[in-house]
């Protein structure tokens, strides 16, 4: 049974590697843009030319347009022309858009998927309740076109399911993240804790890596940090993105004499990834709700805990769906420098409990979100739809 993988987010290799432990991958086929322009054009990715894939043109890179904002985010208007040709020449079954169904991009693709006689997919991981984010009727209206078309659902989040099953009547929904890791990879390497000319081998380092806007709370870890500092000496701070919150944690590190206790990096290519983790003793992930936004998933936790790290974060969004409380990491009140500094003590001084989080962080991970796992759970719901009457 043919697929047809549509979207930008499946341009990067990672996240298209969970295919290749599909059953049987050559029934894979993708349809990827030319060029995607990421962090509003700070980062170009460029299609691959790989059997199986096709390229096309893609328009509109981010979700902050005049008027339109990202509800055309996406938008590939060759699709019509090329899904008709694929599925003559490669007998295609059945569309994923890994796109949200509340973006005329997802309509578009829904609309002219089942035109064309084909069974049709989409994907999500919002967690508010469109009844408390959206007060405008067009989008609601998107939503409700959208899946009517769709023959299903995959959610990232149980909570992501729950909202939207109001609107899918008895269609079936699975849940699932978007692609899986690999836990060899992702593993810990062992050694003294060298990192980018720093000797942290006295350090219990601390680390976060993502986008530094305002809704990852970055700026909590810098207010709960001089607490940690003073009931443990050894601490460092490792901060790796930037974002639009960049000058204000900035500001922040040099107002309260931070410098030497932080280290800040704007961007490592995903292979450091690994050695950030493997010299860290702590990941941190101090998320908050932030203008109708929650933590949908995280998979920055998820890799620092696939590779054995215990994670700090919140009791924000799904964030239970990846870190188990008190299992593979310490959840906190969102927004709370105090909660945060305390649960950075505790991991601080008891390295025995953080070890044992750790441990058990990546036998979760590697059971749950390994490539072979979700690639298995994508092969099994294209089936039941592909063959449900």
């Amino acid at each position: 049974m043919n697929i047809l993988v549509v979207g930008y987010t499946y341009i990067k290799d990672s996240q298209r590697a969970t295919f290749s432990f599909y059953p049987r991958p050559e029934n894979v086929f993708f349809l990827l843009p030319e060029i995607w322009k990421a962090r509003y054009g700070k980062v170009i990715y460029h299609g691959p030319k790989e059997k199986n894939t096709f390229l096309t043109k893609t328009y509109f890179y981010h979700s902050r347009y005049p008027f339109i904002g990202g509800l055309l985010k996406g938008w590939m208007p060759n699709f019509p022309f090329i899904l008709w040709r694929l599925k003559r020449k490669h007998n295609i079954k059945l569309v994923y858009s890994c796109s949200e169904p509340i973006l005329l991009t997802t309509l578009y693709l829904a609309f002219w998927t089942k035109l064309i006689g084909i069974k049709f997919l989409s994907y999500s991981w919002e967690n508010i309740p469109y009844e408390k984010k959206y007060a405008s009727g067009l989008k609601k209206f998107i939503l409700r076109l959208t899946l009517f078309f769709s023959d299903g659902l995959i959610c990232g989040t149980w909570k992501c399911k729950d909202i939207h099953r109001p609107y899918m009547k008895n269609k079936p929904i699975a849940v699932f993240p978007m692609n899986g890791l690999d836990p060899d990879f992702f593993k810990r390497q062992s050694g003294p804790k060298f990192f980018r000319g720093m000797n942290l081998d006295d350090k219990t380092v601390f680390s976060f890596a993502g986008a530094v806007d305002r809704r990852k709370g970055v700026h909590v870890i810098i207010d709960a940090f001089p607490k940690v500092l003073k009931e443990l000496p050894s601490a460092h701070l490792i901060i790796v993105g930037s974002g639009d919150n960049d000058a204000v944690i900035q500001e922040k590190i040099e107002k309260l004499n931070l410098s030497g206790q932080i280290t800040r990096i704007p961007w490592i290519e995903h292979s450091e990834v690994i050695k950030l983790f493997s010299i860290s003793d702590i990941f941190l992930y101090p998320s908050i709700p932030y203008q109708g936004w929650e933590e949908q998933f995280g998979y920055a936790m998820a890799e620092a805990s696939l590779t054995g790290l215990p994670i700090i974060s919140t009791l924000s969004g799904s964030i239970k769906d990846v870190v188990k409380d008190g299992k593979t990491g310490i959840l906190v009140s969102p927004n709370d420098p105090e909660a945060l500094a305390q649960a950075m003590i505790r991991l601080g001084k008891d390295k025995e409990f953080r070890l044992s989080l750790g441990q058990a962080g990546r036998e979760y991970m590697t059971s749950k979100l390994s490539h072979k796992v979700i690639a298995g759970k994508f092969h099994d719901f294209f089936e039941s739809i592909i063959n449900e009457k």
